[in-house]
């Protein structure tokens, strides 16, 4: 049995408020952010929003390009996800 691993919608809305906060302690826009990231501004408003989930690869870009701390960003969204308890 395979459970998908989704954040929930606090979770989402948790990382979102991170993100708002680093572009705007950076001085970025959201069009800026858009720019560095190579999407459009609405997807940057709807991850701020915790309107939209990221894949794995637009998370590390955000943190890299926001200068977030990985460690950090698990200690304030939370790792709580459900295991079956068959899994090792």
């Amino acid at each position: 049995m395979v459970l998908r691993r989704l954040p929930s919608q606090v979770q989402r809305e948790i990382f979102g408020d991170m993100i708002r906060r680093a572009r705007n302690r950076l001085g970025l826009t959201q069009e800026n952010l858009a720019e560095l990231m190579s999407c459009s501004a609405h997807w940057i408003h709807k991850v701020e929003r915790g309107k939209s989930d990221l894949n794995w690869m637009d998370t590390l870009h955000l943190t890299v390009i926001l200068d977030l701390d990985p460690a950090k960003i698990l200690e304030e969204v939370g790792t709580h996800a459900p295991v079956p308890s068959n899994r090792k």
